[in-house]
């Protein structure tokens, strides 16, 4: 073998290592936990639901024929000081799902027979829960957890289930090639 031959080869033997290391991304089984910062992180489990679901909320028929699913997860404190709560990108059939933010509404008010306000209480989406207090938590000691959940929408008429669920970083910085700290599958 040459000299060129070895360099060749050494070169391409160290773009592959350093490739390899370059991703610190943990690979996991839906309930494994992953760790990042001062959090602990398991996605439980992915859920589907039914389009008829989303019956309850205010502008139903825009998700009419879209199938939800549900991200149910846990987060732990695993040290002192503050933090930010997990976002998610969901894949399914290699398209990101919408993730659908659900508020609860107001109850609504009423004048009644009798001219007195009362309030409606209004029909309640409790498929996918998350009514954790977020600012509370920020605050919390090393060891608190909470479970929560979050809907993800497939696109229209699709019925393709998840096939990861990502732990990214998230929010108004989040760059097309960030990595992902830990995918589920």
């Amino acid at each position: 073998m040459n000299t060129r031959t070895v360099c060749a080869v050494l070169a391409a033997t160290a773009t592959a290592i350093a490739l390899t290391g370059c991703s610190d991304t943990q690979e996991l089984s839906y309930g494994a936990a992953a760790k990042k910062d001062n959090l602990e992180v398991s996605v439980l489990r992915v859920v589907a639901g039914d389009s008829d679901d989303l019956s309850v909320l205010k502008d139903a028929a825009e998700y009419q024929g879209r199938t939800p699913y549900y991200v149910h997860y846990r987060v732990t404190k695993t040290d002192t000081g503050e933090v930010s709560g997990p976002s998610f990108d969901v894949t399914a059939d290699g398209a990101l799902l919408t993730r659908l933010n659900i508020m609860s509404p107001f109850p609504e008010p009423i004048v009644g027979p009798d001219g007195k306000l009362v309030y409606k209480e209004p029909p309640k989406f409790d498929k996918c829960l998350d009514e954790h207090d977020f600012g509370a938590f920020k605050q919390a000691s090393a060891g608190e957890s909470y479970e929560a959940c979050a809907v993800y929408l497939g696109a229209s008429g699709s019925t393709a289930a998840p096939e990861k669920v990502e732990w990214v970083k998230g929010g108004l910085l989040r760059r097309s090639d960030d990595q992902a700290f830990a995918i589920w599958k």
